[in-house]
């Protein structure tokens, strides 16, 4: 879209308006009375009809003033209306006086004025519009080299500057956050092999647990199946103990004494010595500890039952073996062998 800034007209285009304005004025006064005068009608009727012929001329020039784009357009209509305005007086003056038609001039030389005022007016406007494109060219080149002087002069980062720092910040942004990533996943792996041996030392714990509860079970067992051994030894009743000698009916059988017997006093009988070592009825009745007496070991306990029942074996005067030897204590042949004298062994 194209926009026409109106100019206002210059020293050369005022002498030609002044010029042009006084014959237009005689033109449009002669040619509104010749019309007027040569139509048949009522004068105001006639005189409409010859203003309107002036109207007409003065809008074709006021057209071709303000719009240059349709000057070519207006100038023509206005040459043409000028021209009939022409004939009008040309008709009108010539049987009044051949002479007073030259009066039919006056308009052509309006118009001839008025279209010099008009091209005088285009010209300055086509030399303003010139200098004024000159004018914004030289504007923008003195801008343009404003601008590449304060470039050159400016402290400041180009556009090409900031590009690189932003790519040298971006990359020290990724190696922070792959550091810490990579760190991150260095301490999860630590934590989860953390987490792996303390569960591996929790197994082993619960496993070494497991191990000592079942040994204590085992000891405890065999504990108990140990006194239930000893308990279940034979045990001597009254009934099984060997009886003395018998006492004789008649005195007469107290003469001959058993050898090793003397006779008791106050009974008149001999009485058989009591053996010496544990009676069989008290041979595994477990022995109570006096008061401030250190308990027996285990070791001990063995060679006590063995020499024991060594002692007992061996009071019909033979040797006992070392298998009922084992038999009579309640041990094994390992224990008897342990803690009988190897004088004793047959």
């Amino acid at each position: 879209m194209t926009t026409t800034h109106p100019i206002p007209s210059g020293p050369r285009t005022r002498p030609l308006l002044i010029a042009a304005s006084i014959p237009s004025v005689l033109s449009l006064a002669w040619t509104a009375w010749s019309v007027a005068d040569m139509i048949p009608a009522p004068w105001p009727v006639a005189m409409a009809a010859g203003i309107a012929l002036d109207v007409a001329l003065v809008a074709a020039v006021a057209i071709a003033w303000v719009a240059p784009s349709i000057a070519r357009g207006a100038q023509a209509a206005s040459w043409l209306i000028a021209g009939v305005a022409a004939a009008a007086i040309a008709i009108h003056s010539w049987p009044i006086s051949p002479a007073l038609a030259l009066m039919a001039a006056v308009p052509l030389i309006s118009k001839a004025l008025w279209h010099l005022a008009l091209s005088a007016k285009a010209s300055g406007e086509a030399a303003a519009a010139a200098a004024a494109a000159h004018a914004a060219e030289q504007a923008a080149k003195e801008r343009a080299e404003a601008e590449r002087k304060n470039r050159r002069l400016s402290t400041g980062l180009t556009e090409d500057q900031e590009a690189e720092l932003a790519e040298l910040e971006r990359q020290r942004a990724y190696t922070e956050a792959k550091a810490a990533k990579a760190l991150a996943l260095a301490e999860a792996q630590a934590k989860a092999a953390q987490e792996e041996r303390l569960a591996e030392i929790r197994r082993r714990a619960e496993t070494q647990m497991a191990t000592d509860e079942a040994t204590a079970q085992i000891h405890v067992k065999r504990a108990e199946l140990a006194q239930q051994i000893q308990l279940a030894a034979p045990v001597y009743t009254a009934t099984e103990i060997s009886a003395g000698p018998r006492v004789p009916d008649d005195p007469s059988g107290l003469d001959d004494l058993p050898p090793g017997t003397a006779p008791v006093a106050g009974f008149g009988f001999s009485q058989t010595p009591p053996a010496r070592g544990v009676h069989p009825a008290e041979e595994h009745v477990p022995r109570v500890p006096t008061p401030g007496e250190a308990p027996l070991s285990e070791g001990e306990r063995n060679r006590r039952a063995v020499l024991a029942a060594y002692e007992r074996l061996a009071a019909d005067g033979s040797a006992p073996s070392v298998s009922a030897v084992a038999t009579e204590a309640g041990v094994s042949r390992r224990t008897v062998n342990r803690h009988l004298p190897p004088e004793m062994k047959s």
